[in-house]
């Protein structure tokens, strides 16, 4: 177990979060003790005990200090290597972005390097994912915003998912939540502003299925401004029909998601995926008839998979020639039947591996990283990336990651986010997580909406 005491709030969650990356192992039964005394920290573990001290610095200067010697001076068994070096967060784009006014490129490699100890080839793709999304935002103002919209259903729950989730085979609750997100769609009429995007996300929003599907599509296009971005998550294949893509198409959508996670058979068994290869063929081929963007994500790491497994995969979707390839590392959450069963380290080994084979593959292929976002528990220090063609990144993905705008956010378990710039603040409002209190109370959490939506011109 990872004991941290002493230090004030936020430096004992900083360094818990730097040691439970680089040493998973101590969450189990190990000890690891690191605590604050005067001047000194102290840490100790398998009979060893260090000292580092801290003499009259500051937050940061403490900060700095104690996770640059956890970084580069402790080294234990079962350590496990991070490119980021201390950095913790999960959005390691937005500190960069921060960083880009203040010093040339040159400056900032090294900074990142020497400061945050984050590995050169990762400070790079960081940048350069940096410089991309800066152009990206360059039309944001005060009050831009982008919609989210939120269907949790999905015909059955894959083994590493964790997100509240309902099954579409439920047709009574299924039918509740469409009339009532329909009610708090239509509360925001009256706004005058185009969403610089929209995203319906899940869960599986096909899985509605069409009649459905099309009543919710239709209250968003009727309250809300045309957008040149509109995004549906379609990732299960055996939601997908042609009546589903004809719903999509005659409410304005321009990009869809088909997610394969895996192209193996065998994999699609073990997670409780049901549905074949074939079928992510047949819809994908469907699909083109409909002239959307298409993106499409794979998993590294994925339980009894190994390098010759995802290289297959990724090989497969690189043929298929969507727009968008998006990579993710396994992360396994609480709430997850994997997280359960505790497997989770199987495939660690290579993950590192994979990533940089992927990048250099899908680069080789013209795709470039666009955005990029680490999670909680991601199995080996990995992170998730998102590659696209040239003019087919997805706009919300970039601002929603790097909270460069305003996300009001519908639905339950949606996330609203209010944007300050002048202030650099975020007024979060977040929505019942479960049904049963979505149903009863969604007014109370949209009317803090509505009341923040008051400081913006929509």
């Amino acid at each position: 177990m990872i004991n941290v005491q002493g230090f004030n709030e936020g430096l004992r969650h900083n360094y818990f979060e730097l040691l439970r990356m680089l040493y998973p192992s101590f969450m189990g039964e190990k000890n690891l003790d690191l605590k604050e005394e005067g001047d000194w920290a102290y840490l100790e573990t398998e009979g060893q005990k260090q000292s580092i001290f801290l003499g009259d610095l500051d937050q940061e200067g403490k900060r700095l200090r104690v996770k640059q010697f956890l970084f580069q001076d402790l080294d234990l068994e079962g350590r496990v290597s991070s490119p980021f070096g201390i950095l913790t967060g999960v959005r390691p784009v937005k500190l960069v972005l921060e960083l880009l006014d203040q010093m040339n490129e040159a400056d900032l490699l090294n900074y990142l390097q020497d400061h945050y100890l984050i590995e050169g080839d990762m400070a790079e793709l960081l940048v350069d994912i940096a410089h991309f999304e800066k152009k990206a935002f360059a039309d944001f103002t005060r009050d831009s915003y982008s919609l989210y919209v939120h269907i949790p259903f999905c015909p059955s729950r894959c083994d590493y998912c964790s997100y509240p989730m309902i099954k579409s085979s439920n047709q009574e609750s299924l039918r509740a939540y469409v009339d009532t997100l329909v009610k708090e769609i239509g509360r925001f009429q009256g706004i005058t502003r185009p969403p610089s995007s929209i995203y319906l996300g899940g869960g599986t929003p096909t899985s509605l299925g069409p009649h459905f599907l099309e009543k919710v599509l239709d209250e968003i296009v009727k309250i809300f401004p045309e957008s040149p971005e509109f995004t549906v998550e379609a990732g299960r294949p055996d939601t997908l029909t042609q009546d589903v893509f004809s719903v999509l198409r005659d409410h304005r959508v321009t990009r869809i998601s088909i997610n394969p996670q895996s192209m193996q058979e065998k994999t699609l068994r073990r997670l409780n995926r049901q549905h074949s290869i074939q079928e992510i063929y047949d819809s994908f081929a469907l699909a083109r008839d409909y002239d959307f963007t298409i993106n499409m994500d794979l998993i590294v790491g994925l339980l009894g998979e190994g390098i010759e497994d995802f290289r297959d995969s990724l090989e497969k979707v690189i043929q298929l020639n969507p727009e968008n390839i998006t990579i993710h590392t396994l992360s396994l959450k609480n709430g997850s039947k994997l997280f359960e069963q505790n497997q989770h380290l199987a495939a660690s080994h290579f993950i590192q591996g994979a990533l940089k084979e992927s990048r250099t593959l899908l680069r080789e292929k013209t795709y470039n990283p666009y955005y990029l976002y680490r999670q909680k528990k991601i199995l080996s220090n990995g992170y998730n990336v998102g590659y696209s063609k040239k003019g087919t990144a997805s706009l919300y993905n970039m601002a929603m990651m790097e909270e460069q705008e305003s996300i009001l956010g519908l639905g339950m378990s949606s996330s609203s986010k209010f944007y300050y710039p002048e202030e650099n603040r975020i007024e979060k409002v977040g929505q019942y997580k479960n049904l049963r209190d979505y149903l009863g109370h969604w007014q109370e959490k949209t009317e803090e909406k509505l009341k923040l939506k008051e400081d913006f011109q929509w």
